[in-house]
């Protein structure tokens, strides 16, 4: 299929493309928009006291290597249910009632050389907040529960940022929503195009004989109405 036949098919029925994105659009325009969402950021630097190595430490190397190895530890055990269950049972000593399911689903952790991030993401800034400082607290208290060779006041787990929650960013599903909605009604609007023109039995023009391999002997243009001269103005006679 070529361009011209494309151009003729939508010329002839391009307004039906129009009326499933029309469609489209409207369902992303009067699509609920998403909820609001508050995120809180705590960045904790991982640290081992200098008699937790032994004595070929190296001027401090293999503390630093076994604090990379603790951070990315500590990363993955704050997104473990256990972790999860820790920071609920620490939620519910203060008096916020957050099971441990939401409370996984709320953290999220990444780690960069010897410094652990914690995210905490919830609709209430407040409750991130809290989640925020209660996991901060439980990171710190029982770390040494999961890896015992961190225990007896070797690793250090320091705060850099308070627990603030600020508004996140919509998700990148939320953004795209409407684009999908109008791109989708489109292609649904094209297909639909196309079919009628597949499956219409009627002659439009030239090109529809054409493609019958028939061949054209002649054609006869459309009738126009006659322009009709207007007469010319009559003179005054005095």
């Amino acid at each position: 299929m070529d361009l011209d036949t494309v151009r003729r098919i939508l010329r002839r029925w391009g307004w039906l493309a129009l009326i499933p994105t029309a469609l489209g659009i409207a369902a992303g325009w009067m699509a609920a928009p998403p909820t609001p969402v508050y995120q809180a950021t705590v960045r904790l630097a991982v640290g081992l006291a200098p008699g937790a190595a032994p004595a070929y430490d190296y001027d401090g190397y293999y503390r630093w290597l076994a604090s990379e190895y603790l951070a990315a530890g500590v990363s993955a055990w704050i997104r473990s249910r256990d972790f999860a269950e820790r920071v609920a049972a620490a939620l519910t000593a203060e008096g916020v009632r957050w099971p441990a399911p939401a409370v996984q689903g709320a953290l999220a952790s990444d780690y960069q050389r010897s410094v652990v991030v914690l995210y905490v993401t919830a609709a209430d800034p407040a409750l991130a907040e809290a989640i925020a400082r209660a996991a901060t607290t439980v990171a710190r208290r029982e770390v040494h529960q999961v890896w015992p060779q961190a225990g007896g006041g070797t690793a250090w787990l320091t705060p850099l940022d308070p627990p603030a929650a600020a508004p996140a960013p919509p998700p990148l599903r939320a953004r795209l929503e409407g684009p999908f909605r109008a791109a989708l009604g489109l292609l649904a609007g094209l297909t639909l195009a196309f079919l009628a023109h597949a499956l219409d039995p009627r002659i439009h023009e030239r090109a529809d004989v054409e493609g019958l391999g028939l061949p054209v002997v002649g054609e006869i243009p459309k009738a126009r109405e006659p322009v009709i001269p207007s007469a010319p103005a009559a003179r005054e006679v005095r």
